[in-house]
């Protein structure tokens, strides 16, 4: 019973690396196993099983397409370097060879922050199917409402943490301009990046969340009324005592806290805020629906990130849609005031 013992098993540093030079020859794991077994005098000596061995010659396996994964990103962003001036990445990789927080934008991204840079929007919802990292891209609207992207990050988790990293290092990019509100899908502790931005919860993610935490879709509909509804303050503290003792939920953890951050999604508190219309991260949404399709069948960081940036070229040629839209065709005109209407869409996109 000895050898098949847990804390008697372990593989030694050597025996990895010869098992490692069989199978580099094709040799089975099988026949790796038993000449490592007859060169340690038996089974009773070799220190570990069949499936010891084959799950660190595994793990070995796994490090080294990762290593080589990491290797050929960066040799990719240093081709887009070379190639677009204007494009910045940061990422850091650890002693093992593990990539961390990949950021990156170009210079397109660059000019439309500069000019469309005042509200920003951002969603962390959307994890890769192989690393299971989220991927966050920030994004805002341009002049004509469409989708915008800023910058594109693949984080290591959801913490407070990496969430700023992306931000400080989006900021220096960005020449330190900072956007002057922001749509996000948590309370997120970002005040100290941007600390002079004001912050709105999304409607969608709001929504959704009181039904997950009270569970009573009557309750999401009248909470989606009380985000929806431009109430004064005043109208709003009646409204919101009425709608939390109707469902007997005042001591609800979820509800207190929704009222103890109102000033995130308030109308009242929101009234004379600039956000560009936007109302939630959905717009991230669709990116995000986007990405489960092109990277259904990825496997490497480089894999990814061309999928990203298929997905961004497609925002893009939408963006040129509308352009061409703008300033080659004429609208139509919905009064009598045909020459006020043709200077009006003149001047106006």
């Amino acid at each position: 019973m000895t050898p098949f013992m847990r804390s008697n098993r372990a593989i030694s540093k050597a025996d990895i690396n010869e098992a490692t030079t069989l199978k580099e020859v094709d040799v089975g794991t099988s026949q790796v196993m038993n000449y490592l077994t007859q060169q340690a005098g038996g089974y009773h000596n070799v220190g570990f099983t069949h499936k010891d061995l084959y799950n660190a010659l595994q793990r070995g396996k796994a490090k080294e397409i990762v290593n080589r994964d990491v290797n050929t990103l960066i040799a990719y962003f240093d081709y887009k370097k070379h190639d677009d001036p204007g494009f910045f990445m940061i990422f850091s990789v650890d002693e093992s060879g593990e990539l961390h927080n990949v950021i990156w934008l170009d210079s397109t991204s660059r000019s439309d922050y500069t000019c469309f840079g005042d509200v920003i929007v951002f969603d962390t919802t959307y994890k890769d199917n192989f690393y299971g990292r989220p991927i966050m891209p920030i994004i805002g609207v341009n002049h004509h409402h469409n989708t915008i992207l800023f910058v594109t990050a693949i984080i290591d988790d959801e913490t407070s943490e990496s969430f700023e990293c992306v931000l400080q290092n989006f900021l220096e990019a960005m020449i330190n301009k900072s956007p002057i509100s922001v749509v996000i899908d948590g309370d997120r502790a970002i005040k100290s990046i941007i600390p002079y931005a004001k912050h709105k919860l999304c409607y969608w993610h709001l929504s959704r969340n009181a039904q997950t935490n009270i569970g009573d879709p009557k309750f999401t509909v009248t909470f989606s009324k009380c985000i929806a509804f431009w109430w004064t303050t005043d109208e709003f503290d009646i409204q919101w005592r009425s709608v939390v003792l109707e469902f007997n939920v005042e001591k609800h953890p979820w509800v207190i806290e929704k009222g103890n951050n109102r000033h995130l999604w308030e109308q009242a508190c929101l009234t004379g805020h600039f956000f560009s219309n936007i109302l939630s991260t959905q717009r991230c949404e669709s990116m995000n629906a986007s990405l489960a399709i092109a990277l259904k069948h990825k496997k490497t960081y480089l894999d990814i990130i061309r999928a990203i940036e298929d997905g961004i070229s497609r925002i893009r040629m939408n963006e040129l849609k509308a352009y061409y839209l703008s300033s080659m065709t004429k609208p139509f005109h919905i009064t009598k005031l045909v020459d006020l209407e043709s200077y009006d869409a003149e001047i106006y996109t």
